[in-house]
């Protein structure tokens, strides 16, 4: 869903390899759909293209064979993860030009890579594309040489913005860039332990250049706020740091060990007047500091609207876990067969209502997030074009917005993920818990997720500042709600939302809407009215914010995302022009997402007022209490059931081909016994005595021996 374009099966048919015949035969022949037109409804039919040119660049290259059963340690992933990074920046699967008239070609390639090994592209990210994106974004030529360097592998690069005592909070970062007129210098120092810089991608070991986060200090010794340096910090050639920085490699972490996370010290350590990445700022020749866009409103949406795209891409990352993950427990689930009717033959484990519960609104989840990455990285796009536009006045307003909607999303999305790939891994019982299986990759990669570019309960944070602001505005000043890309804008009405009730069930995608837009407005509410009370009972706004976190503001900044994905995927459904069988399984999947995330705000509901009591009422089949809630469960149910038949399809529909997802259980052969059994006699050591074994157990025979 990445690609506006229309469906053109015929065109991009062969780009589209068939699965191989095996177990899965079955399962696939009882789909209603075909997966290859709903793989050109998801990507759109350059990206499914693209993608295939990608991994089949991969698939030919020896230096990206791999194995499930394979295991390295710290150095040699590092090794290879460094090899891999050469060879696919010398391939040069897309020129700038092609990126830039084909924009949705970006996320492709980080996606179609990130399946095969996350270390790999995000060493690529940060060491190439964030520089040359960087350094081309600031003003004058005096980095077209590392331009240069960094496409033809010369030079690496590498961001540099935590700091040991802060993160979240950047506006306290300590490391420190005073400017010294005489020497046309910036002096970067670290003032104290605290402010050592950590968490670097790719500076643990290779980064030669590094965009350092530091506040600028002027000879008056006025601190004029953070800002970004083009710093060189290794000889291009060897790899030693410069004298007056001290670098280290951070260590082992649960995941991503492939790459490099770094800290790094500066002492007096000088860098010439041009570091100082100038696009809206500068500092004369003598010392005077500048504002060359003095428009505060338009260097803040600037700001926040290009802070937004690792948060976006993170979405991004997420999807592709679940998806992966979904496609592996999927397939399994489909083949294992355990128990069955009573002298019947086993039935596979997806037939179980239980097992359907817990996948398939997983994979329902993962068509809705997919469709709102894409839609939101199209409204990123606008935003770029339109925020180095002089004439254009909407910086602000689409940098707030998009902000706040990646901000919540990648917050649900990596939860999502998260969870997701855990149940994936307890749904394919003891042998999820092989390496081989895959989850354990998966997993651990996904893990700095949730934490980096922003703790999750802190990006909420972000959220539910902006829809305050804007309810805070309308209530105190009577200004109306809206926003450029529209996802506030039903809050306008909030009044006349908040005094309707449910009539009905929810069995429809736009009911469901009607009901999380009712959540949205009573939390925004209620948050207000707390955070008021709040702060007249501490005095204290910061205080009173703290205490209004928990069943409000949180919860109001995850039910805003859970709406807009909804409202973004009907809006898909309404426009694009997909087959009737394909429309008919979006229908099915987007209510199955909708009623599975409201039923987690059920008490809301029921304590707002928006179910009636009227509407709990007796069975006349028994004396059990049927409601909304009941009905939600039962509608959950009958969904899960209605696309069982169809879960092999929708995971083939977004699955990577087999080298590229490489687990033993998810191969899209389908025979899962044949190559489990492949893991186990081929992992190292499956039919070695350890060396250590004989002479741990002679040492120990001696020692009883003696005190016998």
């Amino acid at each position: 869903m990445l690609s506006p374009t229309d469906l053109d099966v015929d065109s991009v048919i062969e780009c589209i390899p068939d699965w191989p015949k095996g177990p899965l035969d079955d399962a696939r022949a009882k789909a209603t759909f075909d997966w290859k037109t709903m793989r050109l409804v998801l990507d759109g039919d350059t990206v499914v293209c693209f993608k295939h040119k990608v991994w089949s660049v991969l698939a030919n290259d020896p230096i990206f064979k791999r194995t499930p059963w394979e295991e390295y340690n710290r150095d040699e992933e590092r090794r290879l993860t460094f090899l891999r990074l050469k060879r696919l920046v010398d391939y040069k699967l897309a020129s700038e030009e092609e990126y830039l008239n084909q924009p949705h070609k970006i996320p492709a390639f980080v996606q179609a890579v990130g399946q095969f090994s996350w270390s790999l592209i995000v060493k690529r990210v940060l060491s190439y594309e964030y520089f040359i994106v960087s350094c081309k974004m600031d003003n004058g030529d005096r980095d077209n040489s590392l331009v240069d360097d960094i496409m033809n592998f010369n030079a690496l690069g590498a961001i540099s913005i935590t700091e040991l005592a802060h993160g979240s909070n950047t506006k306290e970062l300590q490391t420190t860039a005073t400017y010294d007129p005489v020497n046309q210098t910036f002096i970067l120092n670290t003032p104290r332990l605290e402010a050592t810089k950590v968490w670097s991608g790719v500076l643990g070991q290779t980064a030669t250049h590094v965009v350092v986060f530091a506040q600028l200090y002027t000879p008056d010794g006025a601190c004029h706020g953070l800002h970004s340096f083009m710093v060189p910090v290794r000889d291009a050639k060897t790899y030693e740091p410069y004298p007056g920085i001290r670098i280290g490699d951070m260590g082992g972490k649960v995941g991503l060990n492939g790459l490099d996370n770094g800290f790094m010290t500066f002492k007096n350590y000088p860098i010439p007047k041009a570091a100082l990445m100038n696009r809206n700022s500068d500092v004369t020749q003598d010392g005077k500091y500048t504002l060359k866009v003095r428009d505060e409103s338009k260097r803040f949406g600037i700001t926040l609207g290009v802070l937004s795209s690792g948060r976006i891409f993170i979405i991004l990352f997420s999807i592709s876990n679940l998806q992966s993950a979904l496609t592996i427990a999927v397939r399994y689930s489909a083949v294992r067969r355990q128990f069955g009717p009573s002298n019947g033959e086993e039935i596979p484990v997806l037939e179980y209502q239980s097992q359907q519960w817990r996948l398939i609104p997983y994979i329902a989840a993962s068509y809705v997030l997919q469709n709102f990455f894409g839609s939101l990285f199209l409204d990123y796009v606008d935003f770029f074009v339109t925020a180095f536009n002089a004439t254009s006045d909407a910086q602000m307003d689409m940098g707030a917005e998009i902000h706040s909607l990646s901000s919540c999303g990648k917050a649900v999305a990596t939860w999502m993920a998260r969870d997701a790939i855990q149940e994936c891994r307890e749904c394919c019982g003891g042998h999820g818990y092989l390496k081989a299986a895959g989850f354990g990759e998966i997993r651990n990669d996904h893990d700095a997720n949730p934490t980096y570019e922003g703790d999750n309960n802190v990006l909420l944070q972000q959220t539910s500042n902006y829809l305050i602001k804007f309810y805070k505005e309308k209530v105190e000043e009577g200004h109306s709600i809206s926003s450029y890309f529209g996802s506030v804008n039903y809050l306008d009405s909030i009044d006349s939302i908040l005094s309707t009730q449910c009539s009905g069930n929810l069995d429809t995608i736009p009911k469901v809407l009607d009901a999380y837009h009712f959540i949205v407005c009573y939390l925004l509410r209620s948050s207000y009215l707390k955070l008021a009370n709040q702060t007249s009972t501490l005095g204290d706004p910061f205080s009173a914010k703290n205490a209004t976190q928990v069943y409000y503001l949180r919860s109001l900044a995850i039910v805003f995302f859970e709406a807009e994905a909804l409202d973004r995927f009907q809006r898909f459904i309404d426009e694009f022009p997909a087959p009737e069988e394909i429309s008919v399984v979006l229908k099915q999947l987007g209510l199955l997402y909708g009623l599975w995330s409201i039923e987690k705000h059920m008490s809301i509901l029921y304590e707002s007022g928006y179910f009636p009591q009227s509407s709990v009422k007796s069975s006349p089949q028994s004396s059990l209490l049927i409601g909304p809630s009941t009905h939600i469960k039962e509608t959950i149910l009958r969904l899960c059931n209605e696309l069982k038949d169809n879960a092999v399809a929708l995971v083939d529909s977004f699955a990577p081909p087999d080298h590229i997802l490489n687990s033993s259980l998810g191969a899209s052969d389908g025979r899962i016994y044949e190559n489990i059994f492949a893991a186990l006699e081929n992992n190292t050591g499956a039919f070695i005595k350890p060396e250590w074994l004989e002479q741990i157990s002679k040492s120990t025979s001696a020692s009883l021996k003696s005190k016998l």
